[in-house]
């Protein structure tokens, strides 16, 4: 029971300080020498890295965003081999990278380790909804778009037309707007100039 309790909590914990690792935070130190919280719309995320640092950047870091979400999922399916820990640590990875320890409460918004989760959770729909989303990034060149795309529309596509469970649909609801309410507290808490809020 004590080794039970045990791993529980490691791989819940492990969620937290795997979402917590400061991808945007990083590779905007190595690259440039700035810190991002200090650049665009002060976001540590991956959308403010692809507008203030580059799309390449942006995208490396997203993509490493994405994996830490799934990854988190993954562990506790195959260690703990429960729903309703797997949806916990879905949750926690996504709180970890929006309120980092190692940046003192200042991460991202948490879309791309929500897109990592849900096609961690449910990849027989955001698998292929993903790669639309990468069309959608292609044409409109923004980030925020594409993730808006994703998260907005999973939620639908997994109450109709796919047979999930009332819970499952839930979660996949309560993830996008986990991230809708990080993104509308990180706006409230930065007064970003006009110009700003029109390239987001």
């Amino acid at each position: 029971m004590d080794w039970i309790w045990l791993s529980r909590s490691g791989v819940l914990l492990g969620a937290y300080l795997i979402g917590g690792i400061p991808t945007a935070y990083l590779a905007t130190r190595f690259l440039r020498g700035d810190d991002i919280r200090q650049l665009g719309d002060r976001n540590s995320g991956a959308a403010n890295v692809f507008r203030n640092v580059g799309p390449k950047a942006g995208l490396a870091v997203g993509v490493i965003d994405i994996v830490k979400g799934a990854v988190a999922v993954i562990l506790a399916i195959v260690v703990l081999d429960s729903a309703r820990a797997e949806m916990v640590a879905g949750v926690l990875v996504v709180v970890g990278h929006n309120w980092p320890i190692l940046l003192r409460l200042r991460g991202g918004r948490g879309a791309a380790p929500a897109v990592g989760v849900l096609l961690a959770t449910v990849p027989m729909l955001a698998i292929p909804l993903g790669l639309a989303s990468l069309v959608v990034l292609y044409f409109t060149k923004k980030a925020t778009a594409s993730l808006g795309f994703f998260l907005i529309l999973l939620p639908f596509l997994a109450w109709w037309p796919m047979p999930y469970p009332y819970s499952l649909i839930g979660y996949v609801l309560f993830i996008p707007l986990l991230v809708g309410a990080s993104h509308f507290i990180s706006l409230k808490r930065v007064n970003l100039p006009a110009a700003e809020l029109n390239r987001l």
